[in-house]
């Protein structure tokens, strides 16, 4: 990775056109492509350091090709490989658009390949482990009772962090047991509610969180007992570390890890991978297969420790 030197080297402010590139490069996201507010933040950033780079080089945006990238690249190498490939989607975009607006006549990045990403296994507790978390809250102490509500809604459901603290009461479904959860790319999915989940919800709703707002005025269902709003995926994070500790559990442990054992329990357990796919809200099946990959170590594992000839 480049030092601290070298990234001082290009540090600095960009002029007034690159500016105003940069803001018609943010409304061609937009407008053209229809990206997410965190998308487009993600490429406005990329992009910025890239003008910057370009400058300490003197090199212009009408000369640019191939070999700045790679420069650029090798310059700003990271890494997991993961972070790389983001960063050249950003650098094609910005190269596509100037292509759109004139300035390039091709498009340099089409010459160089995507790199290979490493499928990192994610970490996954066992029931065991998860067990422990879910007993772990003090039921008597109202934020002990909305930690619970959580825990057993976050191994049920297999929500990501953001979903679960953004529930509303519009989003439950008590009658008929589901969730409707408004996910990544603004996508709705239907999550069925098991009983276990559903049990502690109205327990934590109708014992804990009426203390806070008896009315129901605040719509978000999770709270913040320190100021009556909604809790915060931080204020969440931060609760795990401490159940982490009292269970002795010295793994980092977070909100999304659940998610994870959430899809492999279901896989261990005899669940098709489709389902599966629909339940996370992955748009894609491959996404959801690395945790037949998680699945199918544990099996193997287990494998060798019982059997005779293991």
């Amino acid at each position: 990775m480049a030092s601290d030197n070298e990234f001082a080297k290009v540090s600095g402010s960009l002029c007034e056109a690159q500016q105003q590139l940069l803001a018609h490069f943010k409304d061609y996201l937009l407008l053209e492509r229809a990206l997410s507010s965190n998308s487009i933040t993600s490429y406005l950033s990329d992009v910025k350091f890239f003008l910057l780079f370009l400058n300490s080089k003197t090199v212009s945006l009408s000369t640019l090709n191939k070999e700045h990238i790679r420069e650029y690249l090798a310059f700003k190498k990271a890494r997991k490989s993961s972070s790389n490939a983001r960063l050249l989607v950003s650098l094609r975009n910005f190269c596509t658009f100037l292509k759109y607006e004139g300035i390039l006549t091709f498009n340099p990045c089409d010459a160089i390949d995507n790199p290979k990403i490493e499928k990192a296994l994610p970490k996954i507790m066992s029931e065991q482990q998860v067990m422990a978390f879910l007993q772990a809250p003090n039921l008597e102490d109202p934020v002990g009772l909305r930690d619970k509500a959580m825990l057993e809604l976050l191994y049920a459901t297999g929500l990501r962090i953001g979903e679960l603290v953004n529930l509303t009461f519009n989003n439950l479904n008590l009658i008929d047991n589901y969730l409707i959860v408004r996910g990544k790319g603004d996508k709705e999915r239907l999550i069925p509610l098991c009983n276990e989940a559903k049990v502690w919800l109205i327990k934590y709703i109708a014992e804990a969180r009426s203390i806070i707002d008896p009315k129901k005025k605040i719509p978000y269902i999770f709270l913040s007992h320190k100021q009556a709003s909604k809790l915060s995926r931080t204020a969440f994070w931060y609760r795990i570390q401490v159940y982490s500790e009292k269970i002795g559990i010295e793994t980092h442990i977070s909100p999304h890890t659940f998610r994870h054992a959430f899809a492999t329990h279901l896989l261990n357990h005899d669940a098709d991978l489709r389902s599966v796919q629909v339940l996370l809200g992955h748009s894609s099946l491959t996404t959801t297969q690395i945790y037949t990959h998680v699945a199918n170590t544990r099996m193997h594992s287990l494998y060798e420790k019982v059997h005779p000839r293991g």
